[in-house]
């Protein structure tokens, strides 16, 4: 049996456009910043995605990847509800959040660890993504008719060579 594919809008009119298209407002961020990715892509999951291509380089000089994912939906109070011909109106508020992962330097064959240098450039790169990722959320043109609130932005642990960053915002629908 296999799964029928769904387009952002059979998924939910009104959230799944808004997601395909901040995902894309994040890969473009990202590569304006001169820090692009392998793969950039809508996930789903109660936690962070795993990081499966955070040691990818291809094309163009990318490496690593990034995410969109729907956290939790919140109800709002409908405070005006009117009635419908079926239904009552349902208001919620949307937890978004997006990320990056890419490599971390780690020591040598040798066992030596990082120099500081190796270190610095690759916290200033987190820096940059992480301001790529603000920048998605406060420009992104899909998200304009939407009462938009930047929560948090937060550092992932290094796990395996890997790291990153994610944002997470809430989206009133």
């Amino acid at each position: 049996m296999t799964t029928p594919v769904l387009t952002p809008q059979d998924a939910d009119p009104v959230l799944g456009p808004r997601l395909q298209s901040f995902l894309a407002c994040v890969c473009a961020e990202l590569a304006a910043a001169g820090r692009p990715v392998c793969n950039c892509c809508l996930v789903w999951g109660s936690t962070k995605p795993p990081a499966d291509f955070c040691d990818c380089e291809c094309e163009g000089g990318a490496s690593g990847q990034a995410w969109v994912r729907l956290v939790r939906l919140d109800p709002q109070n409908t405070q005006n509800r009117t009635q419908m011909m079926k239904c009552q109106p349902v208001r919620v508020r949307a937890w978004v959040e997006a990320g990056v992962y890419r490599c971390v330097p780690v020591g040598d064959d040798q066992g030596n660890p990082p120099t500081c240098e190796e270190r610095t450039a690759s916290a200033l790169g987190f820096i940059a993504d992480a301001r790529a990722l603000r920048q998605a959320v406060a420009c992104c043109q899909a998200l304009r008719r939407d009462r938009v609130e930047f929560i948090s932005q937060d550092p992932a642990d290094v796990s395996g060579g890997c790291s990153g960053v994610s944002v997470q915002f809430t989206l009133d629908l």
